[in-house]
């Protein structure tokens, strides 16, 4: 029982992770400029590096990355 729970939880994340990369990449583009994994506390520092590449802004996204937005 606690197997299939945790494959069922770990199934819901995995589908949210391809779910929110793939949404992101129909519009926004990953920052050249940032390096490492973009993590919450990242999300400043991404936005910042974004505008300085002349992006509208940038997020974090579940898969880690820094993507800047209306690319």
């Amino acid at each position: 029982m606690i197997q299939l729970k945790f494959l069922c939880l770990f199934l819901a994340i995995m589908t949210i992770a391809v779910l929110d990369t793939n949404v992101a990449e129909a519009r926004d583009c990953l920052s050249g400029t940032f390096k490492g994994p973009c993590w919450a506390w990242s999300g400043e520092k991404c936005r910042r590096l974004c505008i300085e590449e002349g992006r509208v802004s940038g997020h974090c996204s579940g898969g880690s990355k820094c993507w800047c937005e209306q690319c």
